[in-house]
């Protein structure tokens, strides 16, 4: 997205109207306080705070979700993982899935709007993410059907017997020696939504166990992974030797995105 394109978004955004609204009525001197708040928020975005943090929103599975600091921004990459994910929950009937560290709840929310008939239960580590979280189910009217729990990864869910269809997650993955080295706007993400340990693989490594043990039989676990992770991330899941049938699935940029498996 180009500087001025920004501009006119954080102007439309101060000025509490679309982007087409604001160039066909463009006013001619802004107030002083708005034109103060642009100033700030310019500011803001030249030092390299991301512009959805700044707005405060992002659209994902076209959605619009609430973001801030305390959740990782939703990128078009996880949408591969959610649309495989609907792919893979029963037509009928009312399947269990377990979104895990859920942070915006993008993940989790997008499910039970695409897959009416599903339940949701989402975790994370961050109660600040969870009230993000919760407002998201809000807003998009779906407190209904999703329940939130302060856990790590799937603790609360084996705590509560629960025997889902399906585990999905996109677990922080990024080696920790390479996370100095992302681009400056990455550097605003909350760090253990990145941090994936010495070789990216350290939640993984903690995940599939679980997941082995509460997915019910046929049940499904879906992963977003690494571009170069896929195959690291297939030998664990063979390694719990309860699932069968494993795959991945690649990005529109034709990288490795996510790995599923199936539980025998």
């Amino acid at each position: 997205m180009g500087s001025r394109l920004e501009a006119e978004v954080l102007l439309a955004y101060i000025l509490a109207v679309d982007r087409a609204q604001l160039l066909a009525s463009l006013p001619d001197e802004l107030p002083v306080a708005a034109w103060q708040r642009f100033r700030s928020l310019v500011a803001r975005r030249t030092a390299g705070w991301p512009l959805q943090y700044l707005t405060g929103r992002q659209e994902f599975m076209s959605l619009e979700f609430v973001v801030s600091p305390a959740v990782l921004i939703p990128r078009p990459d996880t949408e591969v993982l959610v649309e495989e994910a609907l792919r893979l929950l029963p037509e009928e009937g009312n399947p269990l899935v377990v979104d895990v560290g859920s942070g915006s709840g993008a993940i989790g929310l997008s499910l039970a709007w695409y897959c009416p008939g599903c339940l949701v239960v989402a975790t994370d580590s961050s109660r600040v993410a969870l009230r993000v979280a919760r407002l998201n189910a809000y807003r998009l009217s779906l407190s209904d059907r999703i329940k939130f729990f302060h856990t790590d990864l799937l603790e609360a869910p084996r705590r509560q017997n629960l025997r889902p269809q399906l585990v999905v997650s996109n677990p922080p993955y990024i080696p920790s020696g390479q996370i100095e080295k992302l681009p400056r706007e990455v550097q605003f993400e909350p760090r253990p939504a990145l941090d994936g340990g010495p070789d990216g693989l350290a939640v993984y490594r903690e995940l599939l166990p679980q997941a082995a043990e509460i997915l019910r039989p046929g049940g499904y676990l879906a992963v977003e992974v690494g571009w170069n992770q896929a195959a690291a991330v297939t030998d664990l899941v063979r390694a719990e030797k309860v699932f069968g049938t494993s795959w991945i699935k690649k990005d529109l940029a034709g990288r490795d995105r996510v790995v599923v498996a199936r539980k025998e």
